[in-house]
């Protein structure tokens, strides 16, 4: 498939874990895409990756209101419009109660929601004139209750109810936007955590899942079609993406 020839897509978090495979996958079907994270040495390796041509790294810390706010205005001056906005940047970490400290309810709620704020904002400044979409990369850990995760967890639940209020805000410029909750996909980050767990306790999460973890490319593959035209007719929304996690 070919959804998004001539369109300029923005990735935030396309360094590596599903931002790289959704940038993968927005390239490949003729996608021009602007790789967006903090490293640009690693944005360089990446966009030299991808198949296709006319993509673009561009580093910034989506947190950063004015690392975003530059960044927004060296698109604007280069006149490129933004058809379709994915996401993805945002931290995960373990922390029970007893251990938590206000500065992690600050990180997390930094690097998973006034990020993804932030950039909401800079898509709709630059957004395309027949509209836009944007994806939000929330977690099925916002759906269900686990030990140790209330912080990531309210983070990532934030992401559901803004996702709502921004649709109704956004459709009159005809911007779309929804949002994906994947369970456990194999990244470098869930390696991280998982890594936090006894073998049984690692057995036990990849025991809830009735189709066993996820790719990275089955959460990237749902993403372009939300952001795809095949998805026109949906905004507001929540597409869980978790290989039966949540049904019990």
């Amino acid at each position: 498939m070919r959804r998004f020839e001539g369109k300029t897509v923005l990735i935030v978090g396309a360094s590596s874990g599903i931002g790289l495979a959704v940038a993968r996958r927005f390239a490949e079907e003729g996608g021009m895409v602007i790789c967006s994270a903090r490293t640009k040495e690693r944005l360089n390796q990446v966009v030299a990756s991808l198949p296709g041509s006319g993509h673009l790294a561009l580093p910034f810390d989506a947190a950063n209101e004015a690392e975003v706010d530059n960044a927004t205005a060296q698109l604007k001056s280069e006149k490129r419009a933004i058809h379709a906005a994915i996401l993805c940047a945002g931290q995960h970490s373990l922390r029970p109660l007893q251990l938590l400290k206000a500065s992690h309810i600050d990180e997390a709620l930094a690097a998973n929601v006034r990020s993804a704020l932030l950039c909401t904002k800079m898509t709709a400044k630059l957004s395309s004139p027949e509209g836009a979409s944007i994806v939000y990369l929330s977690s099925a850990a916002a759906l269900i209750g686990n030990i140790g995760e209330a912080v990531y967890a309210a983070s990532k639940g934030a992401l559901l109810s803004a996702c709502r209020s921004v649709a109704v805000e956004l459709a009159a410029k005809r911007i779309r936007i929804n949002v994906v909750a994947p369970g456990v996909v194999e990244t470098p980050m869930s390696d991280r955590w998982l890594s936090q767990l006894t073998p049984e306790q690692r057995e036990a999460v990849r025991s809830r899942h009735l189709l066993g973890f996820g790719r990275k490319e089955d959460v990237a593959a749902a993403i372009a079609f939300l952001a795809s035209d095949d998805a026109r007719w949906i905004t507001g929304t929540c597409l869980t993406i978790d290989g039966g996690l949540t049904c019990h």
